[in-house]
């Protein structure tokens, strides 16, 4: 019963964040040998779709903090938004304050959806204060037909 009113959470959670004019399978969740994997069905990549990588440079007395921001905000991403379809986070080895985020975002209107979340919203107002340089660098894959499966578990 649990995991049933789980799915229909975040099936209502993927309505929620489509406009009019996307449309995917609102009764499912992603599914993984059977079991509920707690993300909602992704839309497509568009031909206006997006691959980004934004690079972060966090004050160093921030960075447990902002972390944990930046793991909230991508998971809560993943599992609820349709076309939001990688966010994935790594730090430099030799320096932890800086911070790289792949995203990709199946259509610009996917992306605009994105940044008006409230929980987005919520991200980027809390660590404001924390982030010391940022660039958002938009990318061309080479290789159009791979793909990246990313998923919480």
């Amino acid at each position: 019963m649990k995991r049933t009113i789980a799915g229909m959470a975040f099936s209502l959670a993927c309505l929620m964040n489509l406009s009019e004019a996307q449309t995917i399978n609102h009764d499912k969740v992603e599914m993984e040998n059977g079991k509920n994997t707690g993300m909602c069905v992704k839309l497509p990549m568009q031909p206006d779709g997006i691959v980004r990588l934004s690079k972060i440079e966090v004050h160093a007395e921030y960075l447990e903090e902002y972390v944990k921001y930046a793991i909230e905000v991508g998971e809560i991403s993943l599992r609820t938004e349709p076309g939001v379809l990688t966010m994935y986070a790594v730090a430099e080895k030799d320096n932890a304050c800086r911070i790289t985020i792949l995203e990709t975002y199946a259509s610009q209107k996917a992306y605009k959806s994105h940044i008006a979340s409230a929980h987005f919203q919520k991200y980027k107002q809390e660590t404001l204060h924390m982030v010391k340089a940022l660039v958002l660098s938009d990318q061309t894959p080479l290789n159009p037909s791979n793909s990246i499966t990313n998923i919480i578990k």
